[in-house]
This record gives structure tokens, sequence and C-alpha cells, in this order.
């Protein structure tokens, strides 16, 4: 029976689980072998509320990524967002005590673990370590120092901390069902490392991931993550304000901004819309312009949340590459036009390009998180250590009988 050597992201949203199962032995890019999604249930503004039925939801999501892919799922690494992450810069120093002074993976390994040597406040974890520039004997801007010679060796890094309860419940949600996680990261930069390129990182870019209850941004420059920070807005909101406007339930609202909805007003015009009927009611028409009109002051404050949360950083107006957008959010037409008369630069939807694979998940902005988790373990030195060697078509009979015993 062939093996195969496999990463499994999972993206934890308020709206959809996503799963995504990938090959990644001796391969230029992670093939895609199968997807699974479930509706989300026991998560708000990306924190899990309710184990029971998050666990509940993660086991159909891995379940269906099962089937599809025809491997046993033992091991994924998560993402995870809300207002409570937050990122933060730090440095360390060691000395470099090999003889010649060459600098290794080992001392880089060393010093990066120095700079997480930070005091959190009480309550806090780390969940992303992000290099930013190595210093070797004073001199500064270093990308990569292996192979250098020196005496001391220094690293500047951006750091993603998090709510230690908030992991540690998308965790034992996880364990619930049998599984363990490996990683936990940030949804915006798992969602950066499978749609930006080189360039835009050097150029200077910002990923804003819009999720359903939250925003999670990603800012890079010179190559390397200047910024992080997640806003308590989403998608979800204007389906809200769909639901409200139209006096429609908030499935009848969402179908409704899927099917005819526009984030900007002046590209629609007045194109009858059909109002599904509620309570006995008679069938109601309106139109896509009066359904713009509800959706654009929503969408347009919720980029402006990200402007001031950029704003606010050293990196304001120096993202000439622009604005890339991921998440659900990021399907609604006319999207991109608005942030880009918001940001005053590009923008473009963010597709993950960094994987192979016929499966719609290799060209859906929604699943940029769950396959950026895995492109990115996949690049790290001492990723495969992440990685397990799973029998193709195996059995998802575990899973299966645990949803069965919910019942």
């Amino acid at each position: 029976m062939r093996k195969s050597e496999i990463l499994v992201g999972l993206d934890v949203g308020s709206s959809r689980i996503k799963v995504v199962v990938a090959d990644v032995r001796e391969r230029e890019l992670p093939e895609i072998l199968g997807v699974g999604s479930a509706d989300s249930a026991g998560v708000e503004a990306g924190v899990i509320v309710n184990m029971e039925r998050a666990a509940a939801a993660i086991s159909t999501a891995i379940e269906r990524a099962e089937e599809s892919a025809e491997v046993d799922i033992g091991r994924v690494a998560a993402t995870i967002d809300g207002e409570h992450v937050k990122g933060i810069d730090s440095r360390g120093v060691i000395a470099v005590s090999r003889s010649g002074g060459e600098i290794t993976e080992s001392e880089v390994s060393t010093v990066l673990e120095a700079a997480k040597t930070l005091a959190l406040p009480v309550g806090r974890t780390i969940l992303d370590v992000l290099p930013q520039e190595f210093f070797v004997d004073g001199q500064r801007g270093i990308r990569d120092p292996v192979g250098m010679s020196g005496v001391r060796l220094g690293s500047k890094v951006h750091i993603v901390t998090a709510s230690q309860q908030a992991v540690e419940t998308v965790r034992r949600a996880v364990r619930k069902i049998g599984i363990k996680t490996s990683v936990v990261s940030l949804r915006a930069v798992a969602a950066a490392s499978a749609c930006l390129s080189e360039d835009e990182r050097e150029l200077g870019v910002l990923l804003v991931n819009l999720g359903s209850d939250t925003t999670g941004l990603a800012l890079y420059h010179g190559g390397a993550a200047r910024h992080t920070a997640t806003v308590g807005w989403g998608a979800s909101s204007i389906t809200n304000d769909i639901a409200v406007g139209l006096r429609v339930p908030l499935s009848k609202a969402q179908q409704l901004k899927h099917d005819a909805g526009c984030a900007l007003s002046s590209l629609v015009d007045d194109e009858e819309v059909p109002i599904p009927s509620v309570g006995g009611h008679p069938p109601r028409t309106s139109s896509k312009s009066l359904l713009a009109a509800i959706i654009e002051p929503r969408a347009r404050e919720i980029l402006e949340l990200v402007v001031s949360e950029v704003r606010n950083t050293d990196y304001w107006g120096r993202t000439p590459s622009g604005v890339v957008l991921t998440g659900g959010g990021a399907r609604l037409l006319g999207v991109t036009e608005l942030a880009e008369e918001i940001f005053g630069c590009p923008a473009r939807v963010g597709i993950p390009d960094r994987v192979s694979g016929r499966f719609d998940a290799a060209v859906d902005p929604t699943y940029a998180a769950a396959v950026g988790v895995i492109t990115s373990q996949a690049l790290l030195p001492g990723g495969a250590a992440l990685r397990r060697e799973l029998p193709l078509v195996g059995t998802v009979q575990r899973v299966r009988e645990w949803v069965d015993s919910l019942l």
C-alpha cells in the first residue's frame, strides 16, 4: 500500500469549519488530496464558546476531508482568530560559541528562542514568531545569517500572541475527537503564506482576511511581517444589516448577499431582485441598488477599521503592492473596488497559489487560511517532523462513531 507524507490544515471559523489535506512528500508544491467543510457551531468572534458543538462541527469537517482524501487524519495544524490576538516586536541576542564563529541553523533557532523570552502578561501565549532581520556583530539587515561568521548573533522578530485559554480550547476541541494539534497559527498569517508572493512581501503588502465575525490583517514590508491585528467586525454584520433592512431571515439574507449583493453602489443598477417571502406574506421585489445601499456602509466601515489600525503603525502608505483580500468576505462583488478606493492602492482577491491539485480549495479565497497553515509548516526547517506517514484508503469509522454517540 502506498504511503503518503501529508499535512492537514484546520481553519476553525465562526461561519464554516474547513479542512485541507495535502501531500508534501518530495514535491515542489504541496498537492491537495482532499478537502472537507461543515457549518460552524459553538464558535463566536473567532473563539470557541461551546465545546461540544464546536467539536461536533470539527469532527464533521474532518470526516468529510478523510473521505475526500482517502486517508485517516490523526494530526492537524489549526488556525485561530479574535480580538484577543496581539502582535508585538521583540529582539534576541546570543554569543556564537561554535569554533570559528560559524553560524548554523542551530544558532538561528537559538537566537529566535531568545527573542521569545519576553515577559508576557498572565494568560497569554505565543502563536507565531516571524523573523524580520538578523544582526551579526552589529551588522544589520541580514536576512539569512547561516554560513556567516561572528561573535554575537541577534534577531528582530514579530511575535503574535493570543489568549492561552482560547488556544487551549481549540486544542481540547480537536483532542476531544481523538486528533492531535501540531501548531496553532493566526488565520491572517496562514492566509498570507498561501497567497502572497515574495515580490509583494518585499515591496510591501497588506493582507486582509474578511472572516464572518472578525477581520484579520497582516502587513509585510521588506520581506517580513511588520504588523498583525484583528478587528471585531466581519462579513456576518453585512448579512445582519440585510436581514434587518429587507425583513428576511438570516439564511435568506446570506443568499441575497451572495447572489445579488455588491459592496459598491456605483457598480450596480436598479435591476429587480426577488425577496423571499416570510411568514406567509406574498413575495416581494427589491433592487440591486437598494441591496448595495445596505451593504456598502457596513463594508466600508469594516475596511476603514483596518485603515485605522494600519495608520497607527510606521508602515502606513508603504504597501505599493496593495491589498490582498481573503476569507468569505473577499467573494463579495465590488469589495476589491471598494478596498482600492479606501486604501488608495491596488487590491485583489487572494487565491492560494502555492499548492497544486484539482480541488476548488486551490482557487478559493475562503480556503486560504487552511491551505496556508499547511504551506507555512511545509516550508519551515524541520517541518517534516509535523508530517505523518499515513496509509491511503483508510477508515473514518472512529470519527463517525463519535458523532453518532452525540445523537
